[in-house]
């Protein structure tokens, strides 16, 4: 997705800011998803302890706005590691899930995984996610990805992710 534009930030952050006092300190997560950015529960956390220190319920624009740039440097840091996050998830599904020696991945690394085991790791191992994001996730890798005796071709997953 697209960088937003401050105009479009003050676009968003104005429908959720309906009475001009700010946006509600618990809505700071809401408001960057409906601009595409997706930041961990840990740095929202942090947000929302910033801007308690400040006002008790409220973030003003300009706030928010800081907000929004420290999210989007860290998404611009996370996406430089992602090949390396993914092949890390793809040897850990095969030593977990499928039983695999460290030699075996080493030196024969599977490059089919289960769909289900990929739902298991997006709704209990970190950002976890919601069971409708997960579906929808799910459909989209039966729709672009190829599939073999319930397992997808984790190249596929990559490159359907990164698109």
């Amino acid at each position: 997705m697209a960088v937003p534009e401050e105009a479009e930030i003050h676009e968003v952050f104005k429908l959720f800011d309906q009475e001009g006092s700010g946006i509600k300190i618990k809505e700071i997560g809401t408001v960057m998803r409906s601009l595409g950015l997706a930041a961990p529960e840990a740095q929202l956390r942090e947000f929302v302890a910033e801007a308690a220190k400040k006002d008790s319920s409220h973030v003003q624009f300009s706030d928010f706005m800081g907000y929004v740039h420290r999210a989007q440097t860290m998404e611009a840091d996370k996406s430089v590691d992602i090949a390396k996050e993914m092949q890390g998830m793809k040897n850990g599904i095969g030593h977990f899930f499928d039983k695999l020696s460290h030699k075996q991945i080493r030196e024969n690394p599977p490059d089919m995984v289960k769909i289900a085991d990929i739902k298991h790791l997006l709704s209990s191992v970190g950002e976890k996610m919601a069971e409708e994001e997960i579906e929808e996730m799910a459909r989209e890798i039966r729709n672009s990805c190829r599939i073999q005796d319930g397992r997808v071709s984790f190249d596929d997953f990559v490159q359907m992710l990164q698109a």
